[in-house]
Formats: C-alpha cells, sequence, structure tokens
C-alpha cells in the first residue's frame, strides 16, 4: 500500500512538472510574440528604412552532418534583399569569431554577401556575439546603434527583440526582417530548441545577465564615417536624389523653339588660396549652353560632388523644360532644391519654398520632388513633413504632397 501512494505521489509531482514546464513555455511564447506584433516584416515593402540592419550569425554549415546551413543561406538572402532595396544603408554582423566547430560565423557572412556584390565598405563585424543577448547588448553599448533592423529568421527576431526591449538598453523604433524558414526535418531541432531558448531569456532578464564581452569595439557611426570618406561614391551619395536622372549634360526644349543641350561647365576659382584648403571653393560652377539665346548662371556646389542637372519635363505646362539641381555641400544633411525656368530669356525660379528643403532621408525615398499639377499652370509638389502626431502621441515623419503655383521669381541668390 505504501508503495503504492509513493508512486502515486511520484506520478503526481512529475505530472504537475510536466503542466507547469507546458504552462512557463506558454507564457513565455506568448509573451515574445506579443511584444513582436508589428515589429515583424515579412514584406520588403512594409518595412521601415533603416540606417543599419543587424545581421544575427550562424554558421555556413550545420554542426550536425555538416550539410548546407539553409539557415545561413536565408540570413544572406534577406541581408541582400534589404540592402538592394535601399532599406538598409549598412549591414553589421554579430556572430562568434570562433564557434565551437572553429568557423568565424562573421566573416563567413560577409564573404558570402561580398560574392553578391554588397560592398565591402557597408559591412561591419562583431565576432563577439557569442548569443543573442550578446549581440543585441553590444549594438547598443558597444557600437551606440540605438535604431537598427534585426535579420534572423521570425522565432530569433522575435527573442531579439525582446531582449533589445527589455534590457535597460538606450533603442528606440526597433524592428526586424524575417529570412525565410528552412522546414528540413533537421531544422526542427532549431525550432524546438527556441522554446527552451525564450525560459532562458527571461531567466537572463531577471538574474540582468551581461555579455561576455563589452571590450573590443568602437562606436558605429565612427567606423560609418571613415568608411564613408574613404568611398568614392560618399559625396555623391548625400548628394543626390534617387528618383532623380541627374547629369552633367541634358537635352530639352527648354525655349520653347527647339532642342537645346545645357551642361555644367566648371571654371577655376581665381580667389581660391590653397594654403587655406577650402576645397569647396576651388571651382566656380556655371549652367551653360552652346545656344548663345540662353544665359549662363552660376550654380551652387561642392568640389566634392559638383552640382548636376535634371531635366524636369515642362512642370507647369507652358511648352518649356524646367531644370532642377541640388545645392550640393560637405556638411548637414539638408539641401535645397532649385528649380529653373527659362521667361524671355532670363533664368527665374519657377517655385520656392520651404518645400524644397530636402532631409537626406527624404532624398532617398525614391520619390519626386516636383512632378506636372493635374491643371495646367499647376505643379505638383512632393516634400517632407516633420512633427508631432496627437492622435499617436509620437514624432512622425512622412511625405506629403501640395500643389503650387508659378512664381518665376528672379534669382538674387
Amino acid at each position: 500500500m505504501f508503495k503504492s501512494k509513493v508512486w502515486l505521489w511520484l506520478l503526481s509531482a512529475i505530472g504537475i512538472c510536466g503542466i507547469t514546464m507546458v504552462a512557463i513555455l506558454v507564457i513565455c511564447n506568448t509573451l515574445v510574440e506579443n511584444n513582436a506584433k508589428g515589429k515583424v516584416f515579412d514584406d520588403l515593402d512594409s518595412i521601415s528604412n533603416s540606417e543599419v540592419g543587424l545581421l544575427l550569425g550562424t554558421t555556413p554549415q550545420t554542426r550536425i552532418g555538416g550539410r548546407n546551413n539553409m539557415f545561413f543561406k536565408y540570413r544572406i538572402d534577406a541581408a541582400e534583399d534589404l540592402y538592394n532595396a535601399g532599406k538598409i544603408k549598412y549591414i553589421l554582423i554579430s556572430g562568434d569569431e570562433n564557434s565551437l566547430d572553429g568557423v568565424n560565423e562573421p566573416e563567413c557572412m560577409k564573404d558570402s554577401l561580398v560574392a553578391r556584390g554588397i560592398p565591402k565598405n557597408v559591412i561591419f563585424l562583431d565576432g563577439k556575439g557569442f548569443r543573442t543577448l550578446d549581440s543585441v547588448v553590444r549594438m547598443s553599448k558597444v557600437y551606440g546603434v540605438r535604431i537598427f533592423t534585426i535579420i534572423s529568421q521570425r522565432f530569433h527576431n522575435e527573442r531579439a527583440l525582446y531582449l533589445a526591449e527589455h534590457l535597460g538598453l538606450d533603442v528606440e523604433d526597433l524592428q526586424a526582417y524575417n529570412a525565410k524558414e528552412p522546414t528540413s526535418a533537421m531544422s526542427m531541432m532549431t525550432y524546438v530548441r527556441e522554446y527552451l531558448a525564450r525560459i532562458k531569456m527571461f531567466l537572463d532578464i531577471w538574474t540582468d545577465k551581461q555579455p561576455k564581452s563589452l571590450e573590443d569595439g568602437e562606436p558605429l557611426g565612427n567606423q560609418i564615417i571613415e568608411s564613408k570618406f574613404n568611398s568614392d561614391t560618399f559625396w555623391r551619395d548625400i548628394n543626390t536624389i534617387d528618383a532623380h536622372n541627374e547629369q552633367d549634360t541634358i537635352v530639352g526644349n527648354f525655349t520653347g523653339k527647339g532642342i537645346d543641350t545645357l551642361y555644367v561647365e566648371m571654371i577655376e576659382n581665381p580667389k581660391y588660396n590653397i594654403q587655406n584648403d577650402d576645397m569647396e571653393q576651388m571651382y566656380i560652377y556655371y549652367l551653360s549652353s552652346n545656344n548663345k539665346n540662353i544665359p549662363k548662371i552660376e550654380l551652387y556646389g561642392c568640389d566634392a560632388a559638383p552640382p548636376k542637372l535634371v531635366n524636369e519635363g515642362d512642370l507647369d505646362g507652358n511648352g518649356t523644360c524646367e531644370v532642377g539641381y541640388i545645392h550640393t555641400w560637405t556638411m548637414s544633411q539638408w539641401r535645397y532644391y532649385r528649380i529653373f525656368s527659362l521667361v524671355k530669356n532670363e533664368w527665374r525660379y519657377l517655385v520656392e519654398g520651404d518645400y524644397l528643403d530636402t532631409p537626406e532621408w527624404f532624398r532617398h525615398s525614391g520619390v519626386e520632388v516636383a512632378e506636372p499639377g493635374k491643371k495646367k499652370g499647376t505643379v505638383l509638389i512632393h516634400h517632407y513633413y516633420e512633427g508631432y502626431d496627437e492622435i499617436k502621441e509620437e514624432r512622425i515623419a512622412e511625405i506629403r504632397d501640395t500643389i503650387v503655383i508659378p512664381t518665376f521669381n528672379i534669382i538674387d541668390d
């Protein structure tokens, strides 16, 4: 009788432990999934642009069997898609530089990305991302990045988001892009292990678990700046509008009497003093034409990224094409966009206004600045808006439209 009761108590205890474990698994999983709602994305069109993508590392081959690791391949696919779509500008790969099988995860992922055409100068490596916790904490505390896009499979992204948002880190506006999930029988082991990893995650948070290393790194902003300045495309990249066809020479009907050619003429600045190293003033730039009836007018820009011309077409419907260009510069991220129209053999501003002052995020949004209005004599302007949304109770940055009537103001600046 006594032995029967012992077995009964033992079975009851095992049952209670089992039920408790299942309950804990369900609770942890629910908390993680609910936290990730609205922050994880499968569709490129739905995800917001972000300066940096955090690519979570893994090995190119499976540790068991040495087969091709599809988790690795699909993460590379996802990072490539984000970069090529302009959703991220830089990729920080965080993984174990000396994993159990001796593989340097970040280096392997970098090699794969470079092989697919991703420039080396936009890829940065963190070999101290031993665990997901290490990766997200180091992103904030070592590399100083507050806003970023996490790149991995959905289950991994959800856990990384929860960690980043509940470890007291200085982060905001986090999001994640979901790589495709493998469906092989072997991959099922990874999904099962994830449920246990989520329980471990809550223990790490409650016990204030710290990364194995908070050293061996410098703020990513400094690395990006150094990489940018060493890049031949840096100055042009910050002084361009992606939606525009910017050229040194353009062709169009600017007078209403036929086709003419306009070009950027560069002349040495006689006032330039090389001892002052005033690089922005080494040359003077002009909008010029071989047609003597089209006047020359000075353009403003820096030598690192000379101004380029855009044939805007006939914006106001009066039969002549307008010319646009950005005042290029090496400081700040704001650029004023100018639109010229030829009126009685004199260049005039077609329109002027604050809505032509563009921040960098707008210029890389793929949106035109100006288009013909629906009615003749009007111009449709797409412009940035930044402000506080009372309903959402948050700051917003978005693109809005406005219809303007050409003013043809005299160019006197």
